[in-house]
């Protein structure tokens, strides 16, 4: 059903408009990478001042508070991009177990949100997990990175769907 649907996605007007521009996924890719730098910055200098690392100088709230619009820009221009991104490759990201692996991450940083939100983010001075929030978040935004970066090694199956558009479009040469 997720492969019905990745492939239905991937071939909707949109998608199959940029897929098939000369540079689509390209522009997308650099704005994507834009926004991470954009929105990790703003996740380290929270992480690394609740951790006591940097910005001393600050109290934890004030810095929490100022990297909120930051961050949360930068995570809806990378939410946005990468999204447009998977639906140009859906079905190969389907197969691609960095991807999956990316998505499990973002599944625990959802739950790391829903714990550590309300008890540390929103009241930093008066919570003690704020060392444990902060060490969390930057070990699995690391993570998630990562396994992003390692999704442009995997290529589809030669079965997939993707990979018999792309013999169309750009048939092997001798």
């Amino acid at each position: 059903m997720l492969l019905s649907l990745a492939i239905w996605l991937q071939n909707t007007g949109l998608f199959r408009f940029l897929r098939e521009s000369d540079h689509g996924y390209e522009i997308l890719l650099a704005l994507h990478v834009s926004s991470i730098a954009l929105f990790a910055a703003a996740v380290v200098m929270t992480d690394l001042r609740l951790l006591g690392w940097a910005l001393r100088g600050h109290t934890m709230q004030s810095v929490v508070n100022q990297m909120r619009v930051p961050k949360r820009i930068g995570f809806l221009c990378v939410a946005t991009f990468g999204f447009l991104m998977f639906g140009i490759k859906a079905e190969e990201y389907y197969y691609n177990i960095f991807f999956r692996t990316k998505v499990l991450l973002f599944l625990l940083v959802a739950a790391h949100a829903l714990i550590f939100r309300p008890r540390v983010y929103n009241r930093t001075a008066a919570s003690s997990g704020v060392k444990l929030a902060a060490g969390c978040s930057l070990v699995l935004w690391l993570a998630i990175v990562c396994a992003g970066r390692g999704i442009g090694y995997i290529h589809p199956p030669v079965f997939s769907h993707h990979f018999a558009m792309q013999a169309v479009i750009s048939p092997q040469r001798d």
